[in-house]
Parts: structure tokens; C-alpha cells; sequence
């Protein structure tokens, strides 16, 4: 069995059918790489903005829950 270099597939694969699709793929992830990248340049901030506060709003409920005076029977039969 004969070792072949993975540079040897990869040419072989360009040169046929198979490479195109390929290339095909490769093109269609450049592309949606650069649309996720202009969207985050684009909607980064407010993004940011959003999760922020929902996290302060979070902190609120949290302390309101903890320093909340809760009485009553609960399943204590």
C-alpha cells in the first residue's frame, strides 16, 4: 500500500468533479463568515446592551427573592 500525501488528495480532489463542490463549500463558508462578522460589527453593542440588562435585571429578582420574608406552611403537615 502506498503512503499518498494529503497535499496529493487535496489536488486530485480540485482537479475533479468533487473539488468543485468543494470549492463550493469553501465559498458559501466565506461568505457566511463574513455576514456573521459584519453582523457583529453591525449589532455588537446593542447585542451587549440587551445582555447587560437582562443580567442587572436578573441580580434584582434575585436579591428580592433572597431578602424576601416568606411565611406560611409549606407542605409541613
Amino acid at each position: 500500500m502506498k503512503y499518498r500525501s494529503p497535499w496529493r488528495r487535496i489536488l486530485r480532489a480540485l482537479a475533479g468533479e468533487s473539488g468543485a463542490t468543494f470549492i463550493e463549500y469553501a465559498m458559501l463558508a466565506g461568505l457566511v463568515a463574513i455576514v456573521v462578522a459584519i453582523a457583529v460589527a453591525v449589532f455588537g453593542k446593542r447585542i451587549k446592551q440587551v445582555f447587560s440588562n437582562t443580567a442587572s435585571q436578573t441580580e434584582k429578582i434575585e436579591s428580592g427573592v433572597k431578602n424576601a420574608n416568606i411565611q406560611g406552611a409549606f407542605g409541613d403537615d
